[in-house]
């Protein structure tokens, strides 16, 4: 019995061990776009809106090829009987039963709405598509903001963690100075009070980097037990030999998403319009029929084949229509200001994207030399304070002043990051 229980724990382990095993990622920057190209939800949704595109697209078409149509009758007159008057003479006439099945056959023959519609259909799918790149574009963005944020709230704990153990040994060292009578207690406290805060600083800054992994997971498409490492490393995402190539990119407007779609509203409002003239032609079908009767009445004077065309022409409509094509006209005046101003806002951005991206590289390099001055500055005055030249306020105040330079220097590497890719995203690079 003890060896069956031990036999099904075992079991359980390996199970528990491999369901571990295939709930943690280990992924680079590159790696989880493409992984949430995959998996992210709202690129799903996103791909079955182009699969009801192309459904509806089908359906506009099928409208203008044949459609056959059976339906079944069957009528009894309960012994009912009527009268057929011929010469002035009455003849009594029996109705009785009768049954039939009908097969009707139409064709449209010509109908300029028609042709409107598979136009517009088969924009609604180019639209469709088209947002669909819009939205990989928009998810990549947001991959990239999680993973750079875990990245520079990672390195923001590892610097704190860097300040408390500098800390620590000081105030080691200091509380031993007073324990040997040549310090006060007031010291030490003081030091202590600045290592508890860097304390609550650490703990926080590591709930911020759970919360960034929690948004990371829901952007790939994975459960929250989903464990993620990651490959990348700032030194190789804060890359200036990758970063300064970009700025001597040029924008191509045309191959922007935003645009596209853009430019897509504006091609259904011109359609809109064909649409609406279209609905002064005349509709034109012809149809075929064919009748059995299973019962045959006593007076069959129906033929069993049918053949004929119909048509119908809105001739007048008071106005309505052409109220229609000049709402449609005001439409497309609306979209091509639409369309204009998408383009001159996308080239704002543009110089403003390198702006930033510049701007960002420059105070990076000088937040950089700043955080390796306030460091040497903190061990200068490390140094004089166990000789008794600096008192532990002199510390707590490089302390602080370090701890201003780390976050300085974190938001610049932040503000690099995001500048990069934003610039990227305008340059359509994914």
């Amino acid at each position: 019995m003890r060896t069956k229980k031990g036999v099904i724990v075992l079991l359980l382990c390996v199970f528990a061990i491999n369901g571990w095993a295939q709930e943690r990622l280990s992924l680079s920057l590159e790696d989880a776009r493409t992984y949430a190209l995959r998996y992210n939800r709202t690129l799903k949704n996103a791909g079955l809106s182009i699969q009801q595109a192309q459904s509806a697209m089908w359906q506009s078409i099928s409208q203008g090829l044949p459609q056959i149509q059976v339906s079944g009758t069957y009528s009894n007159s309960l012994g009912e009987a009527g009268n057929f008057t011929l010469m002035g003479t009455n003849f009594p006439v029996k109705f009785g039963n009768t049954g039939s099945v009908t097969m009707q056959v139409n064709q449209m023959i010509f109908n300029g709405s028609y042709w409107v519609g598979l136009q517009l259909a088969k924009l609604n799918r180019q639209i469709a598509e088209t947002s669909k790149r819009k939205s990989e574009q928009d998810v990549i963005q947001q991959v990239s903001a999680s993973y750079n944020s875990i990245l520079v709230s990672e390195r923001t704990t590892e610097l704190l963690k860097q300040n408390r153990t500098n800390l620590k040994d000081i105030h080691i060292r200091t509380q031993a100075m007073v324990n040997a009578g040549a310090g006060t207690q007031t010291d030490a406290d003081q030091i202590e009070v600045q290592l508890s805060s860097i304390e609550n600083m650490i703990s926080s800054n590591e709930r911020q980097t759970e919360l960034a992994y929690n948004m990371l997971r829901i952007q790939l498409g994975v459960t929250a037990n989903t464990s993620i490492v990651l490959k990348d490393s700032l030194p190789s995402l804060v890359n200036t030999d990758k970063a300064l190539p970009l700025l001597g990119e040029k924008l191509n407007l045309d191959q922007n998403p935003s645009m596209q779609l853009s430019q897509k509203q504006l091609e259904v409002s011109r359609e809109q319009i064909k649409l609406q003239k279209a609905s002064w032609l005349p509709a034109i079908s012809g149809y075929y029929s064919y009748t059995y009767k299973y019962i045959i009445p006593l007076m069959n004077i129906s033929p069993a084949n049918l053949l004929g065309i119909q048509a119908s022409w809105p001739l007048f409509s008071s106005g309505g229509t052409l109220s229609k094509i000049k709402q449609a006209k005001l439409q497309v005046q609306v979209n091509e200001n639409s369309l204009a101003s998408l383009r001159d806002q996308l080239l704002v951005q543009e110089q403003q994207d390198r702006f930033n991206l510049t701007n960002a590289l420059e105070k990076l390099a000088t937040q950089t030399k700043s955080l390796e001055v306030a460091n040497r500055v903190f061990a200068d005055i490390s140094r004089k304070h166990d000789h008794g030249m600096a008192s532990s306020l002199d510390i707590t105040t490089a302390s602080n002043n370090v701890l201003q330079v780390q976050t300085n220097y974190v938001t610049a590497l932040y503000d690099v990051l995001t500048a990069k890719t934003d610039l990227e995203m305008l340059l359509n690079k994914f």
